[in-house]
């Protein structure tokens, strides 16, 4: 079936791949062989992002140019919609990916142009953007991000307004809350921060269900069943045991009542068929406890007579306790308290969501970072980066270090930069960018040994900076040989060769003038050359 996309253009599924056509007027080009050499250089500017889907074959039929997908172990938008919001969350990821390189490559935010690909977890948009072949009526990305996630969770064919709670398909109140964010948020950026935050609620409570199944497998029949149903009456989060866990996700039982139900039919059958439920166990239970009350009225209780070895062993142990001296009692109450319930798990991510992020450190800081798990301790160090406490992330870990400088100098926030720089002085990525900040290379060329040069974020900055350093230093050899085959970085080194002699040209300017006593033109010059130098380091 042919549907119309991109306003004059068409797609068509067939088989394993997908045709995209539009008549060859709408592009920019008199042959075929301009048009394929332009669609391959937009291939190797997006070769290392992995939401993107490139034709592999590029024809001219009648008067139309078509474009052939390959389509391999991947399915349809609407596969989406079979998913369960714990899976597609991951998923909306990719969304948030294709969102912030849409400004570089456009794409278009329908569901017909996006794929599900199953070999790696992503979303994938085919391209057909590129100079020369343009597309019509792209609406603001936000708006397309948003558009895409709410189809997902809804029934609906197009978004025109905020859905009603009948079009969700997973009407449980974690997506109709997380809908809502989606829909309130004013940036791309905010959208990604609605996600990570569900992502991580989210497997929170998939931690707490593991640990609340293993209590369980440890538990007798009797004793599973009335903690289950302590549980359901007090209305706390109840999970079932592994077996009961996979039996309801193949059923797609997700809400707790579902869980409560299976779990209590599944008892019940049990009841009906077992020993207990039998007129056998009660006659036996009713006689066993007869025998056991005449025992008791017809012994003489004798004091004198030695407890049984389990008892002597229980008073050993009470008596081990009492002996213990108070500071070992000191620890064992700190142990008990310095722990994070269940109740303020929820609360603290109740109000990260909220934006509420320093009445949720405060939570968490009165717990500590040590006694907290590992999905805990890396929400609070994302809530202290959100509040721009990034002091306090270094302390809490020194491997953040490189995430931190990346954020500062995006945000431009040099100073703050150096004032960490002063509190961390053993951290090298710290100490690389502050040392190039205030000129001083030998320090930058001392640590290029300690940072990442090759795959950290910041590889491409941090190797242009140990360039300059090293040019700066009068060290063209190592300069050259840190460039390679970098045509960019060796074009500076030649740019840094006129610039430098262009600077010793002005410093005798600056000599003329300083002898005839021409302060205003002294001044000029040494501008010029500050201007020269900034030009030089910048990166």
């Amino acid at each position: 079936m042919q549907t119309t996309v991109n306003k004059y253009g068409e797609i068509e599924v067939v088989g394993n791949e997908v045709q995209y056509s539009i008549p060859l007027a709408y592009a920019d080009f008199d042959n075929l062989d301009d048009l394929e050499t332009a669609y391959k250089q937009k291939g190797i500017s997006l070769s290392p992002f992995k939401n993107y889907l490139f034709a592999h074959d590029l024809t001219l039929v009648t008067n139309r140019l078509v474009f052939t997908y390959d389509l391999q172990d991947m399915k349809s938008f609407y596969y989406l919609r079979q998913m369960y919001f714990e899976d597609q969350i991951y998923y909306f990821r990719s969304f948030i990916d294709l969102a912030k390189n849409n400004s570089n490559t456009p794409i278009l935010w329908d569901k017909n142009n996006i794929f599900v690909d199953l070999t790696d977890g992503t979303i994938k948009a085919l391209v057909f953007e590129f100079d020369g072949h343009r597309l019509y009526n792209i609406p603001p990305t936000l708006d397309g991000l948003k558009e895409v996630i709410l189809l997902s969770l809804t029934s609906l064919f197009r978004v025109l307004g905020k859905p009603r709670l009948v079009d969700f398909i997973d009407q449980r109140d974690k997506v109709i809350r997380f809908a809502e964010q989606v829909l309130r948020a004013s940036s791309i950026q905010e959208v990604e921060r609605v996600l990570e935050e569900t992502v991580v609620n989210v497997e929170r409570e998939e931690e707490i269900r593991r640990e609340y199944e293993e209590k369980l497998k440890g538990m007798k029949y009797l004793e599973r069943r009335k903690e289950i149903h302590k549980n359901k009456a007090a209305g706390k989060f109840v999970a079932a045991t592994s077996t009961e866990f996979a039996e309801r996700s193949k059923r797609g039982l997700r809400s707790q009542n579902d869980v409560v139900q299976t779990i209590s039919k599944k008892e019940n059958q049990e009841e009906k068929q077992g020993f207990f439920s039998s007129k056998y166990f009660y006659l036996g239970s009713a006689g066993i406890a007869a025998v056991i009350l005449i025992v008791n009225i017809f012994t003489p209780s004798d004091p004198d007579v030695k407890a049984s070895p389990t008892e002597q062993v229980q008073e050993q142990k009470t008596e081990g306790k009492l002996s213990l001296s108070s500071e070992q009692v000191q620890e064992q109450k700190t142990e008990e308290r310095l722990s994070l319930s269940s109740e303020q798990v929820a609360d603290i991510y109740r109000k990260s969501i909220a934006g509420e992020n320093k009445e949720a450190l405060i939570i968490l800081e009165q717990v500590g970072y040590e006694n907290l798990v590992a999905t805990e301790q890396k929400h609070m160090i994302q809530l202290y980066e959100k509040e721009g406490l990034y002091e306090k992330v270094l302390q809490l870990d020194p491997n953040q270090a490189e995430s931190v400088v990346s954020k500062l100098i995006e945000s431009k926030q040099t100073d703050k930069l150096k004032g960490l720089q002063s509190q961390f002085k053993e951290l090298p990525p710290v100490n690389y960018e502050v040392a190039y900040m205030t000129s001083k290379y030998d320090t930058v060329i001392g640590l290029a040994g300690d940072i990442d040069l090759t795959d950290s974020v910041l590889a491409d900055r941090r190797r242009n900076q140990l360039l300059v350093a090293y040019l700066w230093s009068g060290l063209n050899q190592e300069a050259t040989k840190l460039a390679g085959e970098d045509t960019v970085m060796k074009e500076r080194i030649i740019r840094f060769g006129e610039s430098n002699q262009r600077i010793k040209e002005l410093t005798n300017k600056i000599s003329a003038a300083q002898n005839k006593n021409d302060d205003k033109q002294v001044i000029e010059l040494k501008q010029k050359i500050e201007n020269i130098k900034a030009n030089l380091n910048r990166i």
